[in-house]
């Protein structure tokens, strides 16, 4: 079929050609919108039921809100995990299903589920929502709103009622999450004295306010031929409107009204979160998330599009500041991977002219680049594979050549082998009848084996398919890339290729290179001489420098992935769980000072608590600060302007001891410098995207996350206290925290029922009074045009105090209508109870949180693990722990590996057998490939790089290279052998190795060029790409050195065996028949 195809091609060279025009036409138009992102979206499925219950404590809102959800979402097929968290007015219960679960099918479930739970919720505790879909990517713009002249509560109003809808409505966008500011209220301030005085209950006006603050409807009126609606207006429109609500009216028609009782007002809410910026004071924030699937870059067009024409309308004072742009991120890195794609294809095109002497040849080949690159992000498109760092990083143009290269070493063989048949041709066109017969021989002799050899670097890549959770998202597009630019490449050397040959070749060209000849000529003696020396010494050294490299891989440590520099640093603050909002923002404020002060950072914008949605149910004691450097290089220009001016001239780097690309180094010195001079805080360092993913996937931002398991907190609390005292012992540890669990100050007003009943006091009287006292009573909503307000009742007493004796003589009405002291018919103490509750697995559990800096992260574990194995063991019954985090991604991923490569590897085996018919050469092929794992394990040794997915990727496209390499000489043996054999089985090994060194060397020498970009890049995401172009440089370099010797010796001693073993068995048959022929 191939040789068909070939011929085809060639017949029809005009068609093929403008097929392959079209097919690039195409390839450009999805080049205009394939989706690209910076990084993979490894984000698993999950759904989030979201409950607000303002004022419940942490136990009551696990008791009546979560415990319910949980059990309602309990038993849904294909859930991996659930788990939630309970806090002082809300609830999150997240649910994780696996991956093959479609998202929206999964909250078509859930949502069922969640209305079984609600008839469970008590009546007034809230209603569970689904929040928005939320991904490692999605946060993708996050901007301020400021002014000089306007109030925090008109900020507020202003994002909540013209921004919000506006920026939600933007295609791609699916939630505008709001921090920050003051949520306009509408409140009535009830006096506990006036009340007393006008002997009203606090029930009476909350009944009263319910009962008239509606419009009702009472049908319709026909009046002839005329139908009249009858609509009924009872809604508060106004300060006014509330101020003139009679709450009853006596006798003699004097009215009780509301300002008799209390004052009316417009005022803030009880806030749970602030933002500040650059340590002026509090702003508005706005988080934009994007859609699920969503092409980012588009969305981010729309977004800052929209953001233009808003700043225009905005009020006179007013402002819109960006403080994130994840576009920015995006370029940065995708720029590293275009400039290192740019410059390899670069590369391999000088590379190409040299090692194969011609230039239009070169053109022709180096032309399979794009062409296979275009056919790629065809499909890309149609399998909705995203082009970003991984998928795109991979890609080595050096392999997408080689058929192209086999094909036209091929053909200027064929061309110096029968140049003599030129030279009796007289006219032109039996020149070209000659030279077309040529080309199309040539292409058809080896096209077998080309096809062979993509055959063999696309099942290298086939474990990638296997990987599954994380790793498996963020692989696999990467192996799904590399074979369609692979199979692009197959199909440009079958078809287009032949095709450009019969064009630019219809004229011979006989070139000789006599640097090959150089190259050959010291090739030939050297490897005469080596085959005269100790051989068998020769392969155990070889093998014996596998070995070494083994054990050198002992000490290189491993990781998930490197860490990618994103530009910008998050910093997770937490305090103690009794840090007032207000402390906490004067804290940030200082905090961002600090930081201002270092030349590198150029903005910090600090977020303490949550807005009102509640999508992340956080503690007023916790927040993030979001730090924006610039850009490395200018850091290193001032490293290159300080070998021209003196240093005490230039601004002084806060970071100057630390390369500007040691991350590490950067994170650890804002650390000291937090904690040095704002020493109030627990500080973790991380980046926006990786802390987001951590979070999402884990349930913490760490590193490396122990949860232990358990029902009782303070057993919990005690033995995670325990642990984290090991582990602190553990070299490497940095942001140690044990999750705060407990300490929450409360202050508990509990009914007695028999002082009660002593009274005359009903319990709902008390209790309307305590959520009355903060954050109120709402009673409905008070209309604007299109905005709506809570209208909320609250007590006006006095709590600025330092004590809460004020709680015992707030005025509680009797039945009879006197009143008496809240203190004489409840308990009233001030208690300590828990920050928050987690659960997970329907336990509860608790966090020990470590990030970790300076080591690897899986070395750092296992010596953890080791450390903390007799502790763990002594737990409690009905206590356990699990170890999480990043470094189970990597154990995942090596162990599913460790599977799924030697299963490949038997494949290609097997193909390898069927293709050469022998075992021998099909051994022969595969022992080369411990030279390449030498070579690669030596270069991450020399560059001081961990072990990663990232190199083991690497690993596994060198694997494939050297194989393709081994095939090369083995081929050129056995065709040696079937056409003209020698009796020198020495000489058949020796000339093979002399005849195949060109086109290996050239093969290995366009692999490895086009990588050198990816291994030495600096620029953002070349954390992911050097690891693995460190492997397949190195592990290039060694086996085609090693295997240049080695390998035909290795043949030598394989055939020499298999010429052996055939000679006994023709000798054994012999015998067979000879006692046969004797027996008869």
């Amino acid at each position: 079929m191939i040789e068909k195809l070939i011929e085809s091609s060639i017949n029809n060279r005009l068609v093929v050609l403008i097929m392959t025009g079209f097919v690039c036409l195409i390839g450009l138009y999805n080049v205009l919108y394939l989706s690209v992102d910076a990084v993979p979206d490894v984000t698993n499925v999950q759904v989030s039921v979201v409950t607000k219950s303002p004022g419940l404590s942490p136990q009551e809102v696990e008791q009546f809100i979560t415990y319910p959800i949980e059990m309602a979402l309990n038993g849904i097929p294909n859930v991996t995990e659930i788990r939630s968290i309970s806090r002082t007015g809300a609830s999150a219960v997240t649910v994780i299903f696996k991956d093959s679960v479609d998202i929206y099918f999964a909250r078509q479930i859930i949502s069922i589920r969640v209305k079984l739970a609600e008839a469970e919720i008590p009546e007034g505790y809230g209603t569970p929502e689904l929040s928005p879909i939320a991904t490692g990517l999605g946060d993708i713009y996050e901007f301020t709103l400021t002014s000089d002249r306007h109030s925090p509560e008109e900020l507020k109003t202003y994002m909540e009622w013209e921004l919000y809808r506006k920026i939600k409505a933007i295609p791609g966008v699916t939630d505008l999450n709001v921090l920050g500011g003051e949520l306009r209220q509408y409140q009535i301030l009830l006096d506990p004295k006036k009340m007393i005085a006008s002997n009203i209950t606090l029930t009476d006006i909350l009944e009263e306010l319910k009962r008239s603050n509606r419009n009702v409807g009472g049908g319709y009126i026909q009046k002839t031929s005329e139908q009249i609606v009858i609509r009924g207006e009872g809604q508060f429109t106004s300060l006014e409107d509330i101020e003139r609500t009679a709450i009853r009216t006596s006798k003699d028609g004097i009215p009780l009204l509301l300002t008799h009782v209390g004052t009316v007002q417009t005022g803030p809410a009880l806030r749970f979160g602030v933002i500040t910026k650059n340590g002026k004071g509090e702003v508005v924030g706005g988080t934009v998330a994007m859609l699920l699937g969503e092409n980012s870059r588009v969305v981010l067009k729309s977004i800052k599009e929209k953001m233009k024409e808003l700043e225009k309308k905005l009020p006179e004072g007013m402002k819109i500041e960006n403080f994130y742009d994840r576009g920015d991120f995006i370029n940065e890195t995708l720029g590293t991977v275009f400039t290192n794609l740019a410059e390899g294809a670069f590369l391999v095109f000088i590379c190409l002219i040299v090692t194969l002497g011609t230039v239009k040849g070169g053109i022709l080949v180096a032309s399979a680049i794009p062409i296979s690159m275009l056919f790629a992000v065809i499909f890309m498109r149609i399998f909705g594979v995203v082009g970003n760092l991984m998928s795109l990083g991979a890609i080595d143009f050096g392999l997408l050549v080689d058929g192209s290269i086999v094909m036209l070493e091929a053909l200027m063989s064929g061309f110096i082998l029968k140049k003599h048949l030129f030279e009796n041709l007289t006219t032109k066109s039996e020149v070209r009848q000659l030279s077309q017969e040529i080309i199309k021989e040539s292409c058809i002799r080896v096209a077998r084996a080309a096809a062979f050899s993509v055959a063999i670097i696309m099942l290298v890549y086939l474990p990638l398919m296997a990987l599954e959770g994380v790793e498996g998202r963020m692989f696999r597009p990467m192996a799904i890339t590399v074979a369609l630019a692979l199979a692009g490449a197959l199909l440009f050397s079958i078809t287009t290729f032949p095709a450009g040959l019969s064009y630019l070749y219809d004229i011979p060209e006989f070139h000789h290179s006599h640097y090959w000849d150089v190259v050959t000529n010291k090739y030939n003696e050297f490897i005469h001489k080596a085959f005269a020396g100790p051989r068998k010494m020769y392969i155990l050294s070889g093998f014996g420098f596998f070995v070494f490299a083994i054990f050198l891989a002992s000490f290189l440590g491993s990781e998930f992935i490197p860490r990618i520099y994103e530009g910008e640093l998050n910093i997770d603050m937490k305090r103690l769980p009794s840090t007032a909002l207000d402390h906490s923002r004067d804290l940030n404020l200082e905090v961002e000072r600090v930081l201002l002060a270092i030349p590198e950072v150029t903005s910090v914008v600090s977020k303490m608590g949550r807005g009102e949605s509640a999508a992340e149910p956080i503690g007023t004691e916790e927040g993030e600060l979001m730090l924006k450097l610039i850009p490395r290089t200018k850091s290193w220009g001032n490293k290159f302007k300080s070998l021209f001016m003196d240093e005490s001239k230039l601004p002084k780097e806060g970071w100057t001891s630390s390369d500007p690309y040691d991350l590490d180094g950067m994170m650890n010195f804002v650390k000291d410098e937090i904690t040095n001079k704002v020493p109030s805080s627990y500080v973790s360092i991380s980046q926006p995207i990786e802390n987001r993913v951590n979070a999402l996937l884990s349930g913490s931002k760490a590193d490396v996350v122990i949860k232990i398991y358990g029902e009782n907190l303070g057993t919990l609390k005690e033995l995670a206290t325990q642990l984290a005292t090991i582990i602190k012992t553990v070299p490497g540890n940095a942001d140690l925290r044990v999750q705060r669990v407990l300490g929450l100050p409360m202050l508990e007003i509990k009914v007695n029922r028999e002082k009660m009943a002593r009274y005359g006091v009903k319990a709902h009287e008390i209790l309307s009074t305590i959520e009355t006292m903060r954050v109120g009573a709402n009673v409905g909503k008070v209309f604007e045009g299109i905005k709506r307000f809570d209208l909320v009742v609250r007590l006006d007493v006095d709590l600025s105090g330092n004590n809460f004796d004020f709680v015992h003589d707030i005025p509680v009405m009797t039945s009879s209508g006197t009143t008496v002291p809240l203190g004489l018919v409840a308990d009233i103490r001030q208690i300590e109870g828990p920050a928050a509750i987690y659960r997970e697995a329907l336990s509860r559990r608790i966090f020990v949180e470590v990030n970790v800096r300076g080591r690897d992260l899986v070395g750092f574990v296992s010596e953890a693990q080791a450390k903390t194995e007799e502790l763990i063991d002594k737990f409690p019954e009905g206590y356990s722990v699990k170890w999480g985090g990043q470094f189970e991604n990597f154990t995942r991923a090596k162990n599913r590996l460790v599977m799924v490569v030697p299963i490949a590897l038997l494949i290609i085996f097997s193909m390898l057998i069927g293709a050469f018919g022998n075992v021998f050469y099909a051994v022969g092929v595969y022992s080369v490939v411990p030279f390449a794992i030498t070579g690669g394990v030596i270069s991450l040794f020399l560059r001081s790089l961990p072990f990663s997915i990232p190199a083991g990727v690497g690993f596994i496209a060198v694997c494939g290279i050297s194989v393709l390499n081994g095939v090369v000489y083995a081929s050129t043996l056995k065709a040696v052998r079937q056409e003209n054999p020698s009796e020198d089985l020495m000489k058949d090994v020796i000339n093979s190795a002399l005849i195949s060194v060109r086109p290996v060397i050239t093969t290995a020498l366009v692999a490895a060029i086009g990588f050198i970009p990816m291994a030495i890049a600096k620029g953002a995401g070349a954390e992911v790409q050097r690891p693995l172009a460190s492997v397949v440089i190195g592990g290039i370099i060694t086996s085609t050195l090693l295997s240049g010797v080695l390998l035909p010796m290795i043949m030598y001693g394989l055939l020499g065996k298999a010429n052996s073993l055939e000679r006994k068995r023709k000798l054994a048959m012999e015998e067979s028949d000879k006692y046969e022929i004797d027996k008869h």
